[in-house]
């Protein structure tokens, strides 16, 4: 059976795809076209087709595989906008599953922040770090309207964005530093329980219950 002839935008994805797995386990300067050619099973000459350059196709690398968990993570927050804490569970038990499935998305975190002070880097990766920000401090702070965060543990919905976007951070190294460990989520609850109004943790403890 002849091969299905790729669109011009299946193929570029399935360039990009192939990318990431190159520069997460070579690192930029170590990746070459020709071996991001070879995990394609394509020819050099198609990356500059659709890519023009190795960089142009490196920072296009980090904005697709920063920007991969943000739409689950809009998604979560959205479904459960008045359960704070079954939203916050299911943001770290999807961090934990995109860590756990795409392994190179892991170590390409860590190659876009050593990278970080080239600014076609920045410029391709701290839009999506701003914009996952933002969610999570919108959510805060409809919480904070709500009456459902504790004011006195002095969390501010600004404090709380970069509390919880850390959060991926440190998962995404344990998984990196220490692949054979399972990372565990369930700690989710425990870390926002001071959080939160104690009204609130025991409508979600009877929630769970039933």
């Amino acid at each position: 059976m002849p091969k299905k002839r790729l669109t011009a935008e299946q193929r570029e994805q399935q360039i990009l795809e192939s990318a990431i797995v190159v520069f997460a386990r070579d690192t930029y300067h170590g990746a070459t076209t020709k071996a991001i050619a070879e995990e394609a099973g394509i020819t050099e000459a198609l990356i500059y087709r659709y890519f023009g350059s190795k960089r142009a196709l490196f920072t296009k690398a980090v904005h697709q595989s920063t920007g991969f968990w943000l739409e689950g993570l809009e998604q979560v927050l959205a479904q459960n906008k008045d359960n704070p804490f079954r939203a916050i569970n299911s943001c770290f038990n999807y961090y934990v599953e995109v860590l756990e499935s795409h392994k190179a998305f892991t170590k390409m975190l860590f190659l876009v922040i050593s990278e970080l002070d080239e600014d076609d880097v920045r410029q391709a990766y701290l839009p999506q770090q701003n914009h996952a920000l933002k969610l999570i401090h919108d959510s805060l702070n409809y919480w904070d309207e709500q009456g459902y965060l504790n004011k006195s543990a002095g969390m501010s919905p600004k404090t709380g964005a970069w509390l919880y976007f850390g959060t991926y951070l440190i998962l995404a190294l344990v998984k990196h530093s220490h692949d054979d460990v399972p990372l565990d989520a369930s700690f989710a609850i425990e870390l926002s329980k001071p959080y939160f109004t104690a009204e609130v943790f025991e409508a979600h403890q009877a929630a769970e219950s039933d």
